[in-house]
């Protein structure tokens, strides 16, 4: 009879905690309607329906929502009183009264179904979440009353921030009530929903209004929120491909902005972004093109110097994009972005090249020397640890994620571009460890906006060796988000062996030859001559795809694991599957990102 009881007392827990939801989810529908909010309306509208998405994944994740109904979570009484909580908090205009002093009153007007939401946010989360209201609607479907449409009657800002912090407060308390695992999951996926958000609008508003639900998931996602703005302030950000999200609709949301040449920062922040070239000191780059990188002095400060050539036939359409990317790197303070602080632009006066200024790390003040990833592969004497090895391949993609959730794309992932830095007296011959990585060369980044203005990078042998074939000679594509993704393949493939991408592709290029070889990391190997070099680069992408014994791909599986071979190798392809895929705009640049970071991370712990 024990067992029987119990049983009744678990279906009366489930039958109670549906009760309360269902009261929950009324109140953020009722709460969401209310008229006469005012000005700051859209902002309480917009945190409510993330709250109430957060509340419904909940349930979700417990099983509410199945059939028949469960609610797996380890201390069932709990969860009841804080959906009674929640649900008083939500329903009760007696309370909101008493306690937080706002007065809403109760109409005549009968709510008669739920309809796809009408303002911009509410739009693509249910786009992103299309079964968030069909459970809304089902919610609604079984109401034993009628929902009446609430008016505020007075509304007090500062009293209903307080209200919205209450409303997380007990979202908080149901979250940290599921298993470990759960609470991991369900991270992972509000993480993955608000990046979607933010990379898939070009609206300035709704960025503000978003203030709110982006303080609840991971702080490098508002930090791409907020260099999302910008963008769009400074009309050079418009609409992105939309995302892929589970089962999510591919229609995008937004519509791309007109690319502009305009002036459109206030011109006092681009005189302060521009500076004065007789300040610079110390470099030879603005004398000779082939320096694209130098440290160097700025009014007695010691700086990095990154060196721009620009076509005189788009400089009228470029000099204006040039301070604008200058005000966007100087927004890239956020650790996620590692990224050097950009201090501005100039061009210099008899050349007409143009540079962007670069502080060195904060650590390095004292004076510094700078190696690229280039150089410490082409060193012999340098062998870092494979915790090392995994932790920049963890700030690389981290960064490309957060750009192209910015609605940027760097265009330039290849080894010279990645620096490191170390105390002026250190030695970089000895140790097994790296210093952090930061990600340089923005000078041909761009907005993810069709209507921007493209200019082709440099055409050296080397830089050719990182790009998708699809991107260089005459007949090239338009750039995507997917070749930013086969440029950090490339990278993260020559980490895994530690050596360049042209010596990898040497060896198995000579190995099908039956030459003898020593082992791939001994030594750099460069292409005896033009022949050797083009039957290599027509042979890249074969290399790359092959699989079996004596293989790239299988020999990177030795080396560093499947998991790492696997991020390596759909980066490689990420390009390949779109062109072949006959569905236009369904590339998801972000989901790779997301994972391949995920993984990463867990790698980077374990070792």
């Amino acid at each position: 009879m024990a067992g029987v009881g119990e049983a009744a007392s678990i279906v009366s827990f489930i039958s109670l905690s549906i009760q309360l939801f269902d009261g929950c989810v009324k109140g953020f529908v009722l709460l969401s309607a209310a008229q006469a909010l005012g000005s700051r309306g859209d902002v309480l509208r917009c945190q409510l329906e993330w709250e109430h998405y957060c509340l419904n994944e909940w349930a979700t994740t417990v099983g509410l929502f199945k059939e028949p109904p469960e609610l797996n979570v380890p201390y069932p009484p709990i969860v009841q009183s804080t959906l009674s909580n929640l649900e008083q908090l939500l329903t009760d205009a007696a309370k909101l009264k008493n306690d937080y002093g706002l007065d809403v009153t109760i109409t005549d007007e009968e709510i008669r179904g739920i309809l796809e939401p009408k303002r911009l946010f509410g739009r693509i989360l249910e786009k992103a979440r299309p079964q968030f209201i069909n459970d809304t609607a089902k919610v609604y479907s079984r109401r034993n009353n009628p929902w009446k449409k609430l008016k505020w009657a007075s509304v007090d800002e500062e009293k209903l921030r307080l209200l919205l912090k209450d409303i997380r407060y007990f979202n908080k308390r149901l979250f940290g009530l599921l298993h470990n695992v759960d609470q991991r999951l369900k991270s992972s996926e509000d993480n993955a929903i608000m990046r979607s958000i933010v990379s898939q609008t070009s609206d300035k508003t709704l960025l503000d209004v978003m203030a709110g639900p982006l303080n609840t998931v991971d702080a490098a996602i508002a930090a791409s929120a907020r260099l999302k703005h910008r963008g769009l302030l400074l009309d050079l950000v418009g609409s992105t491909s939309p995302r892929s999200v589970a089962s999510s609709s591919q229609t995008t949301l937004v519509t791309p902005v007109k690319a502009s040449t305009r002036k459109n920062l206030p011109v006092e922040r681009l005189n302060k972004l521009r500076r004065d070239p007789e300040m610079l000191s110390g470099c030879e780059g603005h004398a000779s093109s082939a320096i694209s990188r130098e440290i160097a002095h700025y009014d007695s400060q010691t700086i990095i110097v990154e060196w721009k050539n620009v076509e005189r036939s788009l400089e009228s359409k470029l000099k204006y994009r040039i301070a604008h990317v200058a005000a966007l790197l100087a927004e890239m303070e956020d650790p996620s972005f590692h990224s050097l602080s950009c201090l501005g632009y100039l061009k210099a006066a008899k050349s007409g090249r143009y540079a962007y200024l670069f502080q060195p790390p904060a650590t390095m003040s004292s004076g510094f020397s700078m190696r690229t990833l280039q150089d410490l592969l082409n060193q012999s004497s340098q062998r870092p640890s494979l915790n090392s090895r995994i932790h920049i391949a963890v700030n690389l993609t981290e960064t490309m994620l957060q750009l192209h959730t910015s609605g940027w794309m760097h265009k330039c992932i290849r080894p010279d571009n990645l620096l490191f830095f170390k105390t002026k007296s250190a030695d970089w011959n000895i140790g097994d460890s790296l210093p952090p990585a930061y990600l340089g060369g923005y000078e041909y980044a761009r907005a993810d906006n069709p209507l921007e203005t493209t200019e082709a990078p440099s055409a050296q042998r080397t830089s050719d060796m990182y790009r998708h074939p699809l991107t260089v000679g005459r007949g090239r594509v338009p750039f995507n988000k997917s070749f930013d993704l086969y440029s950090l393949g490339c990278v993260l493939l020559e980490l895994g062996f530690w050596a360049p991408l042209q010596t990898v592709l040497l060896h198995y290029l000579r190995r099908k030859a039956s030459n003898p070889l020593e082992d791939i990391s001994s030594s750099v190997l460069v292409p005896e001559n033009d022949t050797e070099y083009y039957f290599m680069v027509g042979e890249k992408q074969s290399l790359i795809r092959e699989t079996g014994l004596g293989t790239i791909h299988a020999d990177l599986c030795h080396r560093m694991g499947f998991a790492y071979s696997q991020i390596v190798m759909t980066c490689l392809h990420a390009a390949t599957s779109q062109v072949d895929s006959d569905t236009e705009d369904i590339f998801d640049s972000l989901g790779i990102l997301e994972e391949s970071l995920a993984t990463l991370r867990g790698l980077a712990a374990a070792v």
